[in-house]
């Protein structure tokens, strides 16, 4: 995934230091929050392009001291079928192609974090979005057919746990451990704690799905 300047997503998990998440939050290209992901905007100072969720937990006081935002508040039901960062991310592809970071969507409940990874990454995908969620040292990509390009991680430890059944054709450049088309298997654990060795690194896969977990070592992201 390249590092052109992304659209950024601020769930509702647990939120990040604000001296972590600000300079993401000011350099990106559209800012959406997912109901109380709009505390850790205000946090750093920013409005956000739009707020959309049940807004349970932004009392109707904070609301009226929004000015107006751009692409406004989109207001649900409680008693949705969706979650409020299902909604955010279908909201964003409305106004944005390209990628997006999603913040604050792991930590907190384990169900909305599994949700996160194994659904809202993957949705992104079907979406035309460019999916990744990001934490102070963690990066989680979504993988499938494609090319997934990894720069300036040199150090960093990455763990691909393939979904659902194999994953064939696993090619890896610039780690420690290389693969030149194989196979990683489901409930296998040959994909965990790799490294990667070099700053242009890459992981392509000829069929299958998989998520790809990087602790990260390296001063941004």
């Amino acid at each position: 995934m390249s590092e052109n300047p992304a659209a950024v997503i601020v769930a509702g998990g647990p939120a990040p230091p604000v001296a972590w998440a600000r300079p993401l939050l000011e350099k990106a290209s559209l800012l959406f929050c997912a109901d109380s992901g709009l505390h850790l905007c205000l946090a750093c100072g920013l409005q956000p392009d739009m707020l959309v969720g049940d807004l349970d937990s932004v009392g109707p006081e904070q609301l009226s001291r929004l000015p107006a935002l751009r692409y406004g508040v989109e207001h649900h039901r409680s008693d949705k079928d969706e979650s409020d960062l299902d909604l955010t991310l279908r909201a964003l592809s409305r106004h944005w192609q390209g990628q997006v970071d999603i913040l604050a969507a792991l930590g907190g409940r384990l169900d909305h974090a599994l949700f996160n990874v194994c659904a809202i990454l993957f949705q992104g995908r079907g979406l035309g979005l460019q999916t990744r969620l990001l934490e102070p040292d963690l990066l989680v990509y979504p993988l499938e057919q494609d090319l997934l390009e990894l720069h300036e991680l040199t150090g960093s430890t990455c763990s691909i746990l393939p979904l659902g059944g194999e994953l064939k054709g696993v090619y890896l450049e610039g780690f420690r451990y290389g693969l030149q088309g194989e196979t990683l298997g489901h409930r296998q654990t040959r994909g965990l704690s790799n490294q990667i060795e070099s700053p242009q690194a890459s992981i392509r896969a000829e069929s299958g799905q998989a998520l790809v977990v990087i602790t990260k070592n390296y001063p941004g992201c």
